[in-house]
């Protein structure tokens, strides 16, 4: 019945459908501007091999081990007030300024120091440098020489704390003679005062002129 009814319509079956037609303008502005893209790849190609191959991954520095303290307690038992409008180097937990990367706790943070994109950042890569036995002995004896600069300079500590306290003490006992001696002239001159003027009768007599004693 369908069939019947599509085919008994003016123009049969098709009558619906509009043929596709092709602007030929169109296609050959794509084309065109498809030749020219390849044309400048090719071209940019033709220039990077003039130059030399390009070096995708340059040789970076052997991996080395921090000479300085992480300091991981440093915000242990503090409070801190958060929003979200704060740059990475003010949000709560461990801010890495050399990949401007923060992360909420220590152990991540550790994972993200020795990790290959942190390495990378700092020119390093997570290759190891192998020395010989000649650069062995040479750390060795480095490490050697640091240790016992480091006794040397504690036995020094330790002789000029001991100087600095005998000094002091020194200083404390001087101070308590001075007040010992302030403090007897004083008592001196106190009783002096207190005495009654001598009797110039008695002196003439040959008699004492007072009851304090004398020294001889």
């Amino acid at each position: 019945f369908l069939s019947a009814y599509f085919f008994s319509r003016p123009g049969g079956a098709m009558a619906d459908y509009e043929r596709k037609t092709w602007s030929k303008k169109e296609y050959e502005a794509k084309a065109r501007h498809r030749l020219n893209t390849d044309f400048d790849k090719l071209k940019k190609q033709d220039e990077q091999a003039a130059k030399g191959p390009r070096v995708i991954n340059p040789q970076r520095a052997f991996l080395q081990g921090r000479d300085y303290n992480l300091n991981l307690e440093e915000k242990f038992g503090k409070t801190q007030v958060v929003t979200a409008n704060l740059p990475a180097n003010q949000q709560a937990g461990f801010y890495c300024k050399v990949c401007d990367y923060t992360v909420k706790d220590s152990a991540n943070y550790l994972d993200h120091i020795n990790g290959k994109k942190h390495q990378k950042h700092l020119g390093m890569s997570m290759r190891v440098e192998r020395v010989g036995v000649d650069a062995v002995r040479k750390r060795f004896e480095e490490v050697k020489r640091r240790k016992e600069e480091e006794e040397e300079r504690r036995a020094q500590d330790v002789e000029a704390r001991l100087q600095a306290r005998h000094d002091e003490y020194e200083r404390l006992e001087l101070e308590r003679r001075q007040r010992k001696r302030q403090r007897r002239a004083e008592l001196q001159r106190e009783t002096a005062e207190d005495l009654p003027p001598p009797d110039p009768a008695l002196a003439m007599m040959g008699l004492p002129t007072g009851f304090g004693g004398s020294k001889k």
